[in-house]
């Protein structure tokens, strides 16, 4: 009888478990797929997680430094335990715990003198009613009427429009965000501007994404939360000053652990603020595939910003080695660094797990003693502490957003002159994509000397996939144009994508891209056919055919900018998504056209087209 009874309390299964102590189970309220809730075996990961045996487990339970820890009884853990679960959690943790354990590391990792119990609470069924109460309540507040969040659009917190617009358009599982997400990640993004006070938070787009690909909105605002609680920036850097010392920490850490990478990154400008965004405003999710991201995100959640500093210097590293001096002779800008980085992240030669292994890794020093590779958290946070200082010492000359130069000029057989002028071609170069920013530009069509034809506007268009389109208002000082990100075309069908724009060079330069917005989106559930993108009409931007040319969606079957048969009369209207009203002048729909030109996009470091130049190929095939 004693033997039975021994057994029957060794047996999980017939234990009996308060529902309450039961850990969430996670759910995708940005894309609306469903989640793998199979642990796998002998993985370490409890298969049936509680209170009582954790999430890791009948011996591994949550310690409040903000990793999951070993704990065999009473209410310390051994370093040993400790360092055993940070490899599990480098090892990735299963879909279906990611909501309770990230929840749980952040808020250990936010409140270190909260017991073990308290801290795992926060994933359990215990906090459910609380932390949905306080977001309804949050809700009501920010929208207090369902038009309030119709006409919400997409916060960036600094991180800028280009990368806001690929967030929204496939940077996050590789496909558009479907408008129940996107409207999801608006009330979380508000919530955490105008209740919780962040304004600049550059990493909160992508953490956002990330959070609600395995938490409802409930638990990615309470997440955030807590990663802000006490104003540091140990999660995430919250203001310009913040930022700008991220950047300089990252800069001597890559000194002082990678030199030689770091001589060759600072040569082209990939250690300024403006060169790190993809690290240190994308979260690293432009340069690593999906999977890989979310394994970061695992073990970012209990380490913070140390983690992302250990990871992505040592990735520049290990990219370095791979490049080799195929850096100095192709790359001279950071996004063509980048590009290769991520090319390298994607091919076969890259195996994240030896990757983490080398990033984590220690070193032999005098035969018997050891040293990490990498500083300790310690040191990394007193250099941020440091670095504030400096950064606001020096803020005023240190921008975080590069200063930009005007594009240059390809003199070729015919003149140019509707970018003839700096200030024209300074503008271009602010609204153009990172990448095309230090580019020439090359005239490949001009209607003073290729004539007024449709057909051979396609034609000299044929050998640019990215353009530039220059036109003059006849009759006035006005000079409107479009840039395309596909090649003009005859197609009616309708193509391009959410890069486009459309501007005005003169008078009063302003550029129109397509708005990232939250508006119209009354979806009540995730069925296939609801499951698009607020970016659907972006497939339609550039319209085509051997009757005119057109970019923007207008209403009524109008465009935002069109041209037509012989390129002699455009019209213009409101387009969906650019809000381009008034792009000539107000009331002004029709208008005569006067020259027209075309421009194609010339690398600076080999005087090749940038279309036609991929200095990566073949590389890693």
């Amino acid at each position: 009888k004693t033997s039975m009874m021994d057994s029957t309390t060794q047996d999980p299964d017939l234990v009996e478990i308060n529902p309450l102590d039961l850990f969430c189970s996670s759910i995708d309220s940005l894309h609306g797929t469903s989640i793998d809730q199979i642990i796998p075996p002998n993985s370490g990961w409890a298969t049936r997680p509680d209170a009582v045996t954790g999430v890791a487990g009948g011996s591994l339970v949550v310690h409040p430094d903000g990793l999951l820890s070993g704990i065999t009884g009473g209410s310390g853990a051994s370093r040993n335990d400790r360092e055993e679960i940070q490899r599990m959690c480098r090892h990735g943790i299963p879909p279906s715990l990611k909501c309770a354990a990230w929840i749980i590391n952040v808020v250990a990792a936010a409140n270190p003198d909260m017991s073990k119990s308290d801290c795992d609470d926060f994933g359990t069924f215990r906090k459910v009613r609380v932390i949905d109460h306080g977001w309804d309540l949050t809700l009501k507040s920010l929208f207090p009427d369902e038009s309030d969040l119709d006409r919400a659009d997409v916060l960036d917190f600094g991180v800028g429009h280009d990368h806001l617009l690929n967030i929204m358009q496939g940077d996050h599982g590789g496909k558009p965000i479907p408008k129940k997400g996107i409207r999801s990640l608006t009330k979380v993004l508000h919530a955490a501007r105008d209740s919780l006070g962040l304004e600049f938070c550059p990493l909160l787009p992508d953490v956002t994404c990330l959070l609600l690909s395995y938490m409802p909105e409930s638990y990615a605002y309470a997440t955030i939360r807590q990663m802000v609680v006490d104003d540091s920036s140990y999660f995430l850097a919250i203001s310009r000053i913040q930022h700008l010392s991220w950047c300089k920490t990252f800069s001597d850490l890559m000194k002082r652990c990678f030199p030689q990478t770091a001589v060759v990154m600072e040569q082209i400008g990939a250690l300024k603020p403006s060169g790190l965004e993809p690290i240190l405003k994308r979260f690293m999710v432009p340069l690593l595939r999906r999977k890989h991201v979310l394994r970061v995100m695992d073990i970012y959640t209990g380490e913070g910003a140390h983690a992302i500093f250990r990871i992505a210097t040592t990735l520049c590293c290990l990219a370095h080695a791979h490049l080799g001096e195929s850096i100095r002779e192709c790359c001279d800008n950071a996004a063509v660094f980048w590009e290769g980085v991520r090319r390298f992240a994607h091919s076969k030669h890259f195996r994240f797990d030896i990757f983490l292994h080398q990033a984590y890794g220690v070193q032999k020093s005098f035969r018997i003693l050891t040293r990490p590779i990498f500083p300790r958290r310690d040191f990394v946070s007193r250099l941020i502490t440091n670095n504030e200082v400096w950064a606001e010492e020096n803020q005023s000359n240190l921008p975080i957003h590069d200063g930009k130069k005007p594009l240059g000029l390809v003199e070729g057989r015919y003149p140019i002159v509707l970018a003839k002028h700096s200030p024209e071609r300074l503008r271009l170069a602010q609204w153009l994509p990172p990448s095309l920013q230090s580019t020439r530009l090359d005239l490949i069509y001009s209607s003073n000397h290729h004539g007024r034809s449709i057909e051979m506007f396609y034609r000299c268009c044929s050998s640019a996939i990215h353009s530039v389109t220059i036109m003059e208002v006849l009759g006035t000082d006005t000079v409107v144009g479009m840039y395309a990100t596909q090649t003009w075309r005859n197609n009616p069908d309708g193509y391009g994508d959410g890069g486009c724009f459309l501007f005005r060079l003169k008078p009063n330069p302003e550029c129109f891209k397509y708005k990232v917005g939250a508006g119209n989106m009354n979806i009540s559930s995730f069925d296939e056919q609801e499951n698009t993108s607020c970016l659907d009409d972006a497939g339609q931007l550039m319209i085509s055919s051997s009757a005119f040319i057109s970019m923007g969606v207008g209403e009524g079957g109008a465009s935002g900018l069109r041209l037509n048969e012989d390129l002699t009369r455009g019209s213009t209207s409101k387009s969906i998504g650019f809000d381009s009203e008034e792009l000539i002048a107000e009331g002004e729909e029709v208008f005569e056209v006067g020259l027209v030109e075309v421009y194609r996009f010339i690398r600076e470091v080999d005087n090749k087209p940038v279309d036609k130049v991929d200095p990566w190929k073949g590389m890693f095939d």
